[in-house]
């Protein structure tokens, strides 16, 4: 049996939600599965109605106390049953577990828990200790290895490996997904001529969702035909409506929220080029993009932004332009150029398909879990 431990699961979103479901169910493919993760009585009804082939526990309660329980209940499935591996979801997912375990622990890094500057100093010792409960540290970028040395214990450390972000075979979209999507586009009177323009993440100030806009109030303004779409909700969402509205692109931006599934896939396979082009925010910023990877998934060239992992998800004139995503010109340039150059588009849309699906699930669980195969979790200091 494996174990995922785990803060971050759907029914909330984002990243680290999408890789850690991706991950249960490719490797319920090939073990017995349990995710013990946060959540309320809601979320154990997502549970039940996911029909999924892993089964979940959930952990209530104030955060000190969820996690100590969690931690708990896996020292005793490590007693009771035959437990492979634990995969934590971050070091804070690992942090209480028993030193007594001798169950290989692999954890994942992702880059903003690992804090920069004097929170980074504040914290050091306790990340630290928790990273010497670790067998086996996955970073999803190079520049979130880079902040992981920072913290990882010379004596007594997890070993370090860094592997990009696997991504899961999309949901195929059913006519009834298309039409949903083709919907969403008549809402902003989107002709055949029109380029479609995609962000599907979560509303956050570093994602750089606010440059997209800017360049569509400036392609409009230099009369390219382009049209946006903005899918997830956020913290930043009133401040990125308001800015839609006092460009006046009511008729060339659509908010629209949450979407998952079928629906997901269709928006994708709807669009021209995806585009997040996400900056530094204090030390917050991109650790890798999984979205680059599933946009790639359904062909589409990306535009990121040249902070953190994102240089790692999507590579510069191959899949796709990496950008300055503080300095509006390169971002708006960026987009001129995969309209007015429709065949270097669609050239970096393909190689953005084969790389994504060198990253599939499928291709990689096997290398993931083979990682602490062989380790009994005996060198945690």
């Amino acid at each position: 049996m494996i174990l995922i431990s785990t803060q971050a699961f759907p029914p909330s979103s984002g990243g680290i939600q999408t890789l850690m479901v991706g991950l249960a169910q490719a490797a319920a493919r090939l073990e017995k599965v349990l995710v013990l993760a946060d959540g309320k009585s809601d979320a154990r009804e997502y549970g039940k109605a996911s029909n999924a082939a892993y089964d979940v526990q959930r952990f209530a309660g104030l955060k000190p106390l969820r996690r100590r329980k969690k931690a708990q209940a896996i020292k005793t499935m490590c007693q009771t049953h035959n437990v492979s591996q634990i995969i934590c979801d971050s070091w804070k997912s690992a942090e209480l577990l028993s030193n007594a375990i001798k169950v290989p622990v692999l954890a994942y890094a992702h880059g903003n828990e690992y804090p920069l500057g004097a929170q980074g100093v504040k914290k050091k010792d306790r990340i630290a200790k928790a990273l010497r409960r670790i067998d086996h540290l996955i970073a999803v970028s190079h520049p979130t290895a880079k902040r992981v040395e920072v913290f990882r214990p010379q004596q007594n450390g997890p070993e370090l490996h860094v592997r990009p972000n696997p991504v899961t075979t999309p949901t195929p979209a059913s006519q009834e997904d298309k039409d949903y999507a083709q919907s969403l586009w008549a809402k902003i009177g989107t002709k055949e001529t029109d380029k479609r323009l995609l962000c599907l993440a979560r509303l956050i100030d570093w994602k750089g969702m606010d440059a997209a806009i800017e360049a569509l109030k400036e392609l409009r303004a230099n009369n390219h035909g382009a049209k946006l779409i903005i899918a997830g909700t956020g913290p930043d969402e009133a401040r990125l409506k308001a800015l839609s509205a006092k460009h006046g692109l009511e008729n060339h931006l659509l908010f629209a929220g949450r979407v998952e599934g079928g629906r997901k896939s269709a928006l994708f396979e709807s669009a021209d080029i995806y585009m997040q082009a996400g900056r530094r925010v204090g030390d917050q910023c991109e650790g890798f993009g999984i979205t680059y990877i599933e946009a790639g998934l359904h062909g589409l060239p990306s535009i990121a932004g040249c902070e953190g992992g994102a240089p790692d998800a999507v590579k510069h004139g191959q899949t796709g332009l990496v950008v300055n995503g503080v300095v509006q010109d390169e971002v708006t340039n960026a987009v001129r150029q995969l309209i007015d150059e429709p065949a270097l588009a669609h050239q970096m849309g393909e190689a953005a398909q084969s790389h994504a699906r060198e990253l599939l699930w499928d291709k990689q669980i096997g290398q993931i879990l083979n990682l602490a195969k062989e380790d009994k979790g005996t060198h945690r200091g």
